[in-house]
């Protein structure tokens, strides 16, 4: 039979253009294999990014890319999710090729090294099978598909301290006291300020407990290693049908042309001034999930680590701003000063992982324990807060890649209403303080907003369930 699949175009989403921090790239792109028996076919593809790692000391974790496809039928100019095969995959040398059982997409990283591993990667010859016919596409259809690449870091199991015993805001202790609070799994946690108990003193509604179902950061976890950037957001919209793309680019404004075209003015610059909804719609797209501010301070301060009262994202307490940096808007803008954008520096987001080059150290690249960059200032962290009734309903469940239509996340479980998120980790327009690991300044935020409305310097990072 006369195979009628076409590739018209690939597109590739990229976490960064910066060679420094990651430079992830897709190529090589085929559809082909065709089989209209089984009616899948093979989606082939090379991927490589720089600075990969994956360790077996210290933090034993690794990064990797989450990879997905989305396919259109020529007739049609609608996006759609593509659903991988759990088996049938070929796997490039040195690398392990997950797909996730809900078939939304793969996962690849560097198999388990004898010693930490540490360089770059290029895994070639990929191929996962696409079951072309589960997404109601005919042997006969004439198709377009576009694969996306984001880079991410793996969290993995462990318990970790919450709180820090130092003077942050609202910080969570255990108890009536201001002791650091130990999260040992994933059952629930009674919130009370009695012994043994998680407790905090505001920015919540001190209700619980907090239930199983809660992601708590105690299991494994996928994170974007860095802020979503301008290139992956204008990627998203123009991968989405006008009127869903319209509902999406409110409170946005700083990209030019027109849909299915727009730019990024910046590229590899963090993307900002997003509501709440762009962040979920945005995840729903890929796959992905909202974090808990519980794992929020799992992944900055890592399994098993001892609390330094008032300690930052990198582990320690030292700290400067960023007031200038050199190749302003381009792809190697760099930091003149500082290790952290807040209030006093330049003022506008950076480039995605700035700080990151090929020999910083933990606090120099700005990096948590697990190697995720630019979770401290620069963008606030947009996390599921444990402090009102709604948002403790927050399960694990990842997007489906399919919005509604009006281009909003359908996920059932994601809260939607106001004051059930939380502002982690300071941003560009708050004091340094906020930019504390275990500061909660923003504890509960929204009580009397609308998760509509977009904020300047609300940014972009998202999550995916381990397996």
């Amino acid at each position: 039979m006369k195979k009628f699949f076409s590739l018209i175009t690939i597109t590739v989403l990229l976490t960064s253009l910066n060679v420094k921090a990651n430079n992830i790239q897709l190529a090589n792109v085929v559809l082909n294999g065709q089989n209209t028996t089984s009616q899948f076919s093979l989606v082939n593809f090379d991927v490589s990014w720089e600075n990969s790692w994956r360790t077996i000391t210290n933090e034993a974790n690794y990064d990797g890319a989450w990879i997905f496809v989305k396919f259109r039928k020529k007739t049609s100019s609608l996006w759609q999710h593509a659903t991988i095969n759990l088996t049938g995959s070929t796997v490039p040398a040195n690398s392990v090729l997950q797909t996730s059982a809900d078939g939304k997409g793969v996962w690849i990283y560097q198999v388990l090294p004898a010693a930490d591993f540490i360089g770059n990667v290029n895994y070639t010859g990929a191929k996962i099978r696409w079951n072309y016919g589960a997404d109601g596409v005919l042997n006969t259809d004439s198709v377009e598909i576009r694969v996306f690449a984001l880079e991410m870091v793996y969290v993995p199991q462990g318990k970790f301290n919450l709180g820090s015993g130092g003077t942050e805001t609202y910080p969570f202790i255990e108890g009536s006291k201001t002791s650091p609070y130990s999260v040992t799994s994933e059952g629930a946690i009674t919130v009370s300020n009695t012994a043994g108990n998680l407790y905090y003193t505001g920015n919540g509604d001190l209700g619980g407990p907090i239930p199983a179902n809660y992601p708590k950061g105690f299991n494994a976890f996928w994170l974007m290693k860095y802020e979503g950037s301008q290139q992956q957001y204008v990627d998203f919209l123009n991968n989405l049908d006008l009127t869903r793309a319209n509902n999406r680019y409110v409170g946005v404004g700083v990209y030019p042309g027109t849909h299915p075209n727009i730019i990024a003015t910046f590229p590899e610059r963090a993307a900002n001034s997003f509501s709440i909804n762009d962040c979920l719609a945005f995840s729903d797209w890929a796959g992905l999930r909202p974090f808990t501010e519980l794992e929020y301070e799992k992944t900055c301060r890592g399994f098993n680590q001892a609390s330094l009262p008032n300690e930052y994202v990198w582990g320690n307490t030292t700290i400067a701003n960023t007031t200038a940096v050199t190749n302003a808007g381009l792809t190697n803008e760099t930091a003149n000063d500082g290790n952290a954008l807040y209030v006093g520096g330049i003022g506008r987001p950076t480039r995605t992982g700035i700080y990151a080059t090929a020999t910083s150290n933990r606090q120099q690249s700005a990096g948590t324990f697990y190697g995720v960059m630019d979770m401290g200032g620069n963008l606030w962290e947009t996390t599921i807060s444990v402090g009102s009734t709604n948002s403790r309903l927050f399960t694990n469940t990842n997007g489906d890649g399919s919005l509604d239509v009006n281009g909003d996340a359908n996920v059932a479980t994601w809260p939607t209403i106001a004051g059930s998120y939380t502002f982690r980790g300071g941003s560009l327009s708050t004091p340094l303080q906020d930019i504390r690991t275990s500061d909660r300044n923003y504890g509960s935020y929204g009580i009397n907003v609308t998760v509509r409305n977009s904020s300047y310097p609300m940014g972009l990072r998202l999550a995916r369930t381990a397996e």
